[in-house]
């Protein structure tokens, strides 16, 4: 019997991921991790509870989504094949030493951030786009009730990185005012670039050290990413994409019907209908159903990978409009599988176009919808994973 242990926290894609293992002949067998209450780079307590609970059976593999040093650690020790699919950016433990364990496979979804890692050496990381459930999509019928409640010209869903929890900035304050305008400098000229972050590369040390001086941020032994890159991915790209959203949606919002799905309020935007948040299985997809346009706006520590949620739209025959990310390159056509924009003022132009071309909109969606379907499942996926294993 094939089996594979799969580490159960709460995460996108688990119903997904687990059916399509099941289809590939595997049996899965859930395993509870502590994610949030213990360190999941090293914990002894749960990696010795991890390690007897795999000295109890046989396992073709454990799998994750997303990295975790502490996992790893205990399937070298004892031997066992740790694969790992990494879907959250920025995320540090991508950067543990650890990652070059060879008893490792781990997928990550973003391919500079694998070409960055095999820079170093790291020959355990490899490409992994997203997938979409697409047969689960297909299932769901949208009643006339539903089409009320979701339909909209434009959609977005995701969070505005406005909220307490999320502004990391926050703990910047006390900066010199130099360094302060450095910071807002580099901020602004990200938000006129769809290119690669610029961040990392250009925090001197001089601005490092200040930063250092009112939030220091400790690395331990088994960290590889610079401070640097702890600045660029949590606070300034965060504080980018921030101001980026609100700025997008305030104005498509002034001018379009524009249906938001965020858990942070918005008395700043008077005229676009926050809606909350939705729940990602049984009601985002009717969003992206019902609605003619679909918003990404991808997060700025992402470097090249194309977010879950784009996969997400073109799987419910939605369409998608998104930021320029270099990935989509290689798997989807512009204009022909979805659209991107390069500039806020393309964009208008773009929501103002293909609102008013409804047989383009609804041909381009459909031919996205068709590339996932046939190429870009769970069911797709996992048959790539089984082959690297």
């Amino acid at each position: 019997m094939r089996k594979v242990l799969y580490l159960q926290w709460d995460c996108f894609g688990e119903e997904y991921i687990c059916e399509s293992l099941k289809k590939a002949g595997l049996t899965v067998e859930m395993y509870s991790v502590p994610y949030g209450k213990v360190s999941m780079r090293h914990d002894e307590a749960f990696e010795n509870k991890l390690e007897d609970h795999l000295a109890g059976g046989e396992y073709e593999f454990v799998f994750s989504f997303n990295y975790f040093p502490a996992v790893a650690l205990v399937c070298h020790k004892v031997n066992h094949k740790y694969v790992s699919w990494t879907y959250d950016s920025p995320f540090m433990f991508l950067y543990s030493t650890t990652i070059a364990l060879k008893t490792n496979l781990a997928f990550i979804f973003d391919k500079a951030t694998v070409d960055e890692l095999r820079k170093k050496g790291i020959e355990t990381v490899h490409y992994l786009p997203m997938a979409a459930p697409v047969a689960y999509y297909d299932s769901l019928y949208s009643s006339s009730n539903v089409r009320k409640k979701y339909q909209s010209d434009i959609s977005f869903v995701g969070s505005l990185y406005t909220e307490d929890r999320q502004d990391q900035m926050k703990r910047l304050k006390g900066i010199t005012q130099e360094t302060k305008k450095y910071l807002e400098m580099l901020i602004g000229l990200q938000l006129q670039s769809y290119a690669m972050p610029i961040f990392e590369k250009f925090l001197n040390p001089a601005v490092i050290a200040d930063l250092q001086r009112v939030c220091p941020i400790p690395l331990g032994e088994d960290e590889m990413q610079s401070d640097a890159w702890m600045y660029a991915n949590y606070f300034l790209a965060r504080q980018t994409t921030a101001i980026e959203r609100t700025m997008l949606l305030e104005a498509i919002g002034n001018e379009h019907q524009l249906k938001l799905y965020t858990p942070e309020p918005t008395p700043q935007f008077p005229n676009v209908d926050n809606r909350g948040p939705v729940d990602y299985c049984n009601e985002m997809p009717y969003v992206f159903k019902n609605s003619k346009i679909n918003l990404n706006i991808t997060l700025k520590s992402i470097y090249s990978g194309i977010p879950l949620r784009a996969f997400d739209i073109m799987g419910c025959k939605g369409f998608l409009i998104s930021d320029f990310q270099a990935d989509f390159g290689g798997i989807f056509i512009p204009d022909e599988d979805y659209v991107f924009y390069t500039t806020p003022e393309d964009l208008y132009g773009k929501i103002a176009y293909y609102l008013e071309h409804e047989d383009k909109r609804e041909q381009i969606a459909l031919r996205g919808y068709e590339k996932v379907k046939a190429e870009h499942t769970y069911d797709h996926r996992v048959a790539q994973i089984l082959q690297m294993l």
